[in-house]
């Protein structure tokens, strides 16, 4: 019988989505797993392994642990926070998950926008760099409201975020990041999300659930992560070629009630929008809405126009659209049901409104949607760049 590959992965802290990435790997491959370290914090002084995946550790022990058997054995680097060796890297793809966070904050149609990190990273770094130039493009402000210590914190949010006009919308390095400042947000008597929206980034359902407001976090796709720092380990393992750098696509951004408002302040608009989200299966007409908003069909229009850089037609059919989706990825009702439930007059109509958006009929975006997102040869590489470094959260 052919000799089962023994394999030991040492994290720098224990996420199960990328453990179960790794074994998901390791069960299509046949590998053994030592995973004393990931339940233990034990290092496996005794037996040998064949290969070998590891993140940068606080441990300067461990880290030469991971340096002394790496010369012996084939390693990846799952995230870029290096233990000190030359090694592939598997990384998450920083710049896209900024991008998304961004682009979140411009559809709830915020005009001020900010950056919130506990402390300095190398991730953090990439993140906020990516995020400021995709600010630059939508044409929004970028205001660090960073401190380096907890009441430097406090202070951020009691006196910078007090100064500037609100609703601001603040994209934070990580999910723990932007637990601390909602709650800096909660000592400093601001509303969340009415007056300031947070996104995290990591999407760890447990600390987005219990944070004071639910928070809305950008996935970074833990689990394939781990399936594909396995994936290049495999092929190192087997004399195969790997680049220096993979970079992982992010998940979905999962919203939750830190970005569940519109950034708009204008009462009338406030009512127009009230009445749009509680009405769409109806059949609207736009003087319907500007009758419930108090003001006149030309006023109505001005307004869309300055606050939410549209119509109230385009309001009404994103709206429509994106309780269409919903239904569709759940998959429990025909087309036609869907259509009805959502406002859209005519199935035709409904499909029409999908090809425009997103380029397919719902069938077929549904189920290319409820597909894996990501598979082993859609990794998207990047060359090494000696003038970075970056770590995985």
């Amino acid at each position: 019988m052919k000799r089962r590959k023994q394999i030991f992965f040492l994290l720098s802290w224990n996420d199960y989505r990328i453990f179960q990435g790794i074994s998901r790997f390791a069960r299509e491959a046949g590998w053994r797993m030592d995973t004393r370290h990931f339940f233990t914090n034990q290092i496996p002084l005794d037996g040998t392994f064949d290969g070998m995946i590891a993140m940068g550790h606080r441990d300067p022990a461990v880290n030469a642990y991971v340096r002394a058997r790496a010369a012996t054995v084939p390693a990846v680097i799952l995230g870029t926070d290096s233990p000190g060796l030359d090694a592939p890297m598997v990384v998450p793809d920083n710049r896209q998950i900024a991008r998304a966070a961004a682009d979140h904050l411009y559809a709830l149609f915020h005009k001020r926008t900010g950056w919130f990190a506990c402390d300095a990273s190398p991730s953090g770094d990439e993140r906020k760099r990516a995020f400021r130039e995709r600010l630059e493009e939508l044409k929004l402000p970028f205001m660090d409201l960073s401190g380096t210590t907890p009441r430097e914190q406090l202070h951020a949010v009691q006196s910078r975020l007090k100064s500037h006009r609100m609703p601001l919308g603040v994209m934070c390095r990580d999910d723990h990041d932007a637990v601390v400042l909602i709650e800096r947000c909660i000592e400093a008597q601001i509303k969340v999300p009415d007056e300031v929206a947070v996104i995290g980034v990591g999407d760890l359902e447990a600390l987005c659930a219990i944070s004071p407001v639910p928070l809305t976090s950008v996935s970074p796709d833990m689990e394939q992560l781990g399936y594909q720092a396995a994936h290049v380990l495999d092929r190192r393992m087997r004399g195969l070629p790997v680049p220096p750098v993979t970079v992982v696509p992010p998940g979905p951004l999962v919203r939750r009630v830190s970005t569940g408002c519109l950034a708009i302040t204008h009462p009338a608009l406030r009512r127009a929008v009230h009445m749009i989200d509680t009405h769409y299966p109806e059949t609207l007409t736009m003087e319907q809405i500007a009758e419930a908003a108090g003001v006149s069909l030309r006023q109505l229009f001005l307004l869309f126009r300055r606050e939410m850089r549209g119509s109230p037609h385009r309001y009404l059919l994103d709206v429509r659209l994106e309780h269409a989706q919903k239904l569709v990825l759940a998959n429990e009702q025909r087309v036609t049901e869907i259509a009805a439930a959502c406002g859209f007059s005519t199935t035709r109509t409904l499909t029409r409104a999908f090809h425009q958006q997103v380029g397919m009929a719902p069938a077929k975006w549904g189920k290319k949607m409820r597909q894996p997102h990501f598979k082993p040869h859609d990794t998207a590489i990047a060359e090494k760049d000696s003038q970075k470094t970056h770590d995985l959260l």
